[in-house]
Order: C-alpha cells, then structure tokens, then sequence
C-alpha cells in the first residue's frame, strides 16, 4: 500500500530541494569551470593556421582574483593557446584594474597573443579607456575598439566597442579589414551580429559572451537575459555572415549565482574543411 503524502511531508522535501538548489547555485556552479574544446572548419585554411588555438573568456566580471580564474589560468597554460581574447565586461570598476591587469600577465606566453573588447559594463563602471588601454598593454595584451587588425600568423582580426551601451560602431571596424585566410569578428554583445548589413564582410568565427547563459536556468532554459542579446543565449550559431559563438562567461553579475548554467571558457582550433 503506498501512503499519501502529507503536505508536510512534501512542504519538507521541497525545502530541501530549494536548499540543495540554493547552495548548488552560490558555493558550488559559480567556480566549477567548464572547458571545452571546438573544431572550426575553414575553407583553405593554410598550413600555418592549421591546428591554431584560440581561448575564448568573456564576462569575467573581475574584482579579485578566485578560484575559478585560478582554474581558467591553469587550463590556459595547459591548453596552450595561440590566442586569448576577452570579450568585454572584464571589470565594473576602476578599482578592479590592478587585479586585472594581474590576470592578463597570467594569461600571456611567449608568441601568444592577447586581445580584449570593451564590454557594458566597463562603460556604465565609468572605466576610463585610456587607463584600461594602458593596463592591458602592461600586461602584454591588446585593447581593440572598432577596428581590425591583422595578426602575426595571418588571422584576420574585426572587434568593436560594445553593442548594448550604443558604443559601437560597424562602419568603423568593417572599413578596411585586411585580406587573409581567415577572418575573426570580436565583440560582447551577440545582437550585433543581427545588426550587420547584407553587404557586411564574412567571417569565420563570431565570439561574444554578454548573456551569462541566463546565469540562472530552469528546465533548461534562461530566465533572462540582458539586452543586447538579440536571439542568441549560449552555444554556437550560424548567422548570415558566419558563424557565432556566444560563451556562458566566466563570472556573474548583479547575483553571486549560476543554477545549471556553469561558466565556461571555449577553446577554439582551426582546421582546414
């Protein structure tokens, strides 16, 4: 005979799950990084490309450094990346530079190359640019506005400011972008990629973050996500002009929370396909 159960009984059990939940999402999904690696076919890819890695962290959200930038350290060095790039809203404040600029000096190797966009929340932080241009370059690492550039091993770089604070800007970074065998477009917010005009360059590989995932899931699915996001929320997508991949993060913000919705860091290799 199987007895009923009691609203006390299942008042009970559902505190414990809340309880269970709650301490899932603040001790425990906040610092357990989740890396993962990508292939990216391209087309005619040459041999001095082939097998190039690039490690994507974005929304870092850095006041002092943790355990989960810790962990993204030691997979960075293990890994052993080409290129990093950190795709915007890598600190809220002033204050936090020094610490910044601690972690890119972790991040850099000889003949690595490290990249940065400019988020929101470097803007609404009132971050000045110029102090934050400075400090990465300290570090060893490159600030990109809206601009391209191109590297060393021939990887064809397009970055712009930010999309959900109004700062970017696509005519300046799509206006001479340099010929190579591929083509990398940088940004924070993913809603610019459903900005691009028809005419706009290709590129090979999207990289944005901005969304967190939602930071905190149920069934699976975002309960919200900033604006700026556009349709995107965490993966990869194909879009029009190329394909896209928008990255959970690294860190939070607003609540020290993630609920079934890790941060990450994406790994990235190029191959020819």
């Amino acid at each position: 005979m199987v007895r009923p159960v009691t609203r006390r009984a299942f008042l009970h059990a559902s505190c414990c799950a809340a309880g269970i939940a709650a301490f899932d999402g603040i001790a425990i999904e906040p610092s357990w990084l989740d890396v993962a690696e990508h292939d990216v076919p391209i087309p005619r890819l040459p041999a001095a490309l082939q097998g190039f890695r690039i490690a994507h962290l974005s929304d870092i959200h850095l006041r002092a450094l943790g355990g989960v930038h810790e962990k993204a350290i030691d997979a960075i060095r293990r890994l052993a990346p080409d290129l990093v790039v950190l795709t915007g809203d890598s600190i809220e404040g002033e204050g936090s530079l020094g610490a910044l600029e601690e972690f890119c000096r972790r991040l850099a190797a000889p003949g690595r190359e490290v990249l940065a966009t400019v988020g929101n929340w470097e803007h609404w932080g009132h971050v000045p640019l110029q102090r934050l241009s400075e400090v990465y370059a300290r570090a060893g690492a490159r600030l990109l506005g809206n601009e391209s550039v191109l590297l060393k091993r021939g990887l064809s770089v397009v970055a712009t400011d930010d999309f959900c604070s109004g700062n970017h800007d696509l005519r300046a970074a799509l206006t001479n972008v340099p010929s190579a065998p591929a083509r990398l477009f940088l940004t924070h917010a993913p809603g610019i990629f459903e900005a691009l005009s028809p005419g706009a360059p290709r590129f090979d590989l999207g990289l944005a973050g901005h969304t967190h995932g939602g930071q905190i899931r149920a069934l699976g699915t975002a309960v919200w996500v900033p604006p700026g996001s556009g349709r995107f929320r965490s993966g990869m997508y194909d879009t029009a002009h190329g394909r896209v991949y928008v990255s959970r993060g690294v860190g939070t913000s607003v609540l020290p929370v993630r609920f079934t919705c890790r941060p990450e860091l994406p790994v990235f290799r190029l191959i020819a396909g």
